[in-house]
């Protein structure tokens, strides 16, 4: 998609408990206070689905209960850059609540995933039954809040799911959708922009690893998104460092820099070599410093 959509994050939609039922309903029906609105999402079976970053980039800004039987395991994201919901446009943030410490070992604050990419699966901890239990909203979130019900809920400006996500049914597939309004994605043409060139030593390159990183016009998150870049291998026309990644200009436009979804290849020094061969003794070559001359007598 060339938009910056937020798309429900699993790939098989089978709620099994909404934000106004069971336990979940001290978290905001009757309070005074502090709510947010989560649903608990078991996918296709009673296994471990993935949960893949449902926009063009999140963060994670905090994590807690890792490795803490005390503390249930959540996962705190919030988007780089402004998404599309269907209620808002805005950064937005996510929580992922019962990973097993095993899915969450190679997790830190910092670190980032493009749209798409694994963040985590669903478990078990603090629980009975493989699920993942979601909250989002708007802005920024990190942390939790105990409210007039003495429920812990995130505190931030939590929304409902429907308000947040958008169901793309090319990605997702719905098996239960806890008889709530979403809203469906509509299919739009996607441009994938970039004429790839063969590796070449003698200048910067960079190759793009994955189909759906963003070109932009200028070197930041924030600048007009133009498409995205066709994989293979580029000349770098000029280098930047703003935000937190260093941007390569390529063709006409700009590409963010990670070793998750580029790599770079610095140019390479070629030494001038001559090349002679003698009869007796075999074939030899020398190799001459920038500056230095070689001089050969008859």
């Amino acid at each position: 998609m060339n938009k910056n959509y937020m798309i429900y994050p699993l790939k098989y939609m089978r709620i099994t408990c909404r934000y106004d039922e069971g336990s979940h309903k001290g978290h905001n029906v009757n309070v005074t206070d502090y709510k947010d609105y989560p649903i608990d999402d078991a996918g296709i079976d009673t296994g471990c689905d993935p949960i893949y970053c449902p926009c063009d980039e999140m963060k994670v800004v905090a994590i807690r209960g890792l490795n803490n039987p005390s503390v249930t395991n959540t996962v705190w994201l919030v988007s780089t850059s402004k998404v599309i919901t269907p209620t808002f446009v805005d950064n937005v943030f996510m929580t992922l609540t019962h990973s097993n410490d095993s899915d969450l070992q190679n997790i830190y604050i910092g670190k980032t995933f493009k749209r798409g990419e694994i963040i985590t699966y669903e478990g078990k901890d603090g629980t009975q039954a493989n699920h993942i239990h979601i909250v989002c909203g708007r802005g920024y979130a990190d942390t939790w809040i105990e409210n007039s019900n003495h429920k812990w809920v995130i505190k931030g400006d939590s929304k409902l799911p429907e308000e947040v996500f958008f169901v793309d049914k090319s990605f997702t597939q719905i098996l239960n959708n806890g008889n709530l309004n979403w809203e469906y994605l509509k299919e739009e043409t996607i441009d994938i922009i970039g004429n790839p060139v063969n590796r070449d030593t003698s200048v910067e390159q960079v190759e793009v690893l994955i189909d759906n990183l963003n070109l932009r016009e200028s070197p930041s998150t924030t600048s007009k998104r133009i498409g995205y870049i066709k994989k293979g291998i580029y000349n770098v026309l000029d280098k930047k460092d703003n935000e937190e990644y260093t941007w390569f200009k390529v063709e006409n436009y700009w590409i963010a820099n990670n070793p998750s979804w580029t790599k770079y290849y610095p140019k390479t020094e070629v030494f001038p070599k001559l090349i002679f061969t003698c009869d007796k003794t075999g074939k030899y070559l020398i190799y001459l410093e920038k500056g230095n001359k070689l001089y050969l007598n008859k």
